[in-house]
This record gives C-alpha cells, structure tokens and sequence, in this order.
C-alpha cells in the first residue's frame, strides 16, 4: 500500500524554498550594487609612459588621494568630487592633462598626460631653468629624470612664462623644426636668442658658431645649413671656420 502524498504540503515546501532564494539574489543584487556604487580601487593611466619619466603611477595616486589622507577606496560615489581630483594632480606642473571618472566595476580612472620637453630654458633672470613643450608652455625640471634636448639661452627669456603669444609665434616653430627634424637635431646643441629676437646656433661639434637672424625664411635657411654641413664641412673639416651666418638670403657666410 503506498502512503498518501500530502501534495498541498510539498507545495508549501517548494514555495518556501523560492521565496527564500528569491531573497537572496535580492540580496546579492543589491550587495553588488552597494558595493558598485564605492571605489574599489584606482587604475592610472599615463598616456605617454614610454616617451618621458617625469612622474609614474604612485605619484599620480599620491596626488588623487592628496597622499593617503583622502582614501578613496571604500569611499562611496556620490562623496567623490571628480572635478577635485583632477585639480589636485594638475598640481603638478609636469602633468599637461587629467581626466578622472567612474569606471566599471567601482574602478575610479585617472587618465593623465606628461608635457613633453622639446628644449630646456637656461634662465637668466634669477629663475630656476624650465621645459618647453611643442605648444609653448613652460614646466619644471624633474629630479627623477633629465630630459637630453636642444638648450635655449639668452635675453630673449627674460620675464617669460611661456612661448604662446603672436611675438613667439616663430621662436617656438623654429624650435619645432629642429626637434622634428633627426638631421638637425643631432648637429645642434643650443640656440642663444638675444633681446632682439636675433638667433646664434652652438653646434655639438665644431668651433664655430651660426649666425642665423629672426627667425623668417626658416626652412630656407636650414636648407642652407644642411648644405653647408653635407657639401661644404666635409672638404674644409670642422675646424675651418669660426663664424657661419645664413642670415642673408641666398647666402652662406663662413670666416
């Protein structure tokens, strides 16, 4: 004889038993999404590592959580000023951009770019030395790298805080020419630019020194001087001259 089933029972039973799991993924979803909606943890981004050495992740990190006393992991987003974080790694001067923003998951990203140096400023005014980036902003040195670039020196620098208004407009292309051009950039060693905007060139090897003038007709002077460095040093040798001027169109000068 088989004992009745209590169906009714079982029911109850297996109702039971979904209402309870019902309440634990209720649970786990909005264990997840509490925890989604803090940090937990913060993944820099330097956009040109490879290329200069000026900071690295710590540092950026140091500046996000304004070294450890602002801890962000844990912290939830609604609490989190992102606006804030980013002024407070542009604080360093050797940063050119930050952005910072949620991620997935509760990661905070904080993307941020290095200015890269294009030439050192020798100040003469009592100032410490700066770099000069492509776009003409100035930024410090670094103690923890030194970048090997083509040297600015002179009156010219005196007062300045960068390289971006219409009078330096062509300073800073003639500065671009150099640094993108592999040739140039290998014979060159520092330009010196007097009060009145005239440019004198030291080359890395050699005794003589290039008088090269304003800088307007500037591709067709360097043209010059490539001719004077391909066609005309290798038969007089480096030594021979002490002066060599293109500042006179369609002229080589060499005493």
């Amino acid at each position: 004889m088989f004992r009745n089933t209590n169906f009714g029972k079982i029911g109850k039973v297996l109702l039971g038993i979904i209402a309870v799991c019902g309440v634990l993924v209720l649970i786990a979803f909005s264990t997840d999404s509490f925890s989604s909606n803090r940090c937990k943890k913060i993944e820099v981004n330097i956009k040109n590592a490879d290329e200069q050495f000026f900071i690295n992740k710590k540092d950026v990190e140091a500046l996000a959580t304004k070294y450890g006393s602002d801890q962000l992991i844990g912290k939830l987003y609604d609490k989190i000023d992102l606006q804030e974080i980013e002024q407070r790694v542009l604080r360093n001067r050797q940063i050119k951009s930050c952005q910072v923003f949620r991620g997935v998951e509760g990661t905070l990203n904080v993307d941020v770019e290095q200015h890269i140096p294009i030439a050192r400023i020798l100040m003469t005014d009592g100032r410490e030395d700066v770099y000069v980036d492509a776009d003409g902003s100035f930024f410090p040195l670094s103690d923890r790298y030194s970048a090997r670039i083509l040297l600015l020196s002179g009156e010219y620098f005196r007062n300045l805080s960068n390289l971006k208004s219409k009078r330096q407009e062509k300073n800073l292309q003639f500065i671009n020419l150099i640094n993108e051009d592999s040739f140039l950039k290998a014979q060159f060693t520092q330009l010196n630019i007097d009060d009145n905007g005239d440019i004198s060139i030291v080359p890395l090897v050699g005794n003589h020194i290039i008088e090269f003038g304003e800088p307007t007709n500037i591709e067709n002077r360097l043209n010059r001087l490539k001719i004077f460095y391909n066609q005309i040093l290798p038969v007089k040798g480096w030594d021979g001259f002490s002066s060599v001027s293109v500042k006179y169109d369609g002229q080589i000068v060499c005493k």
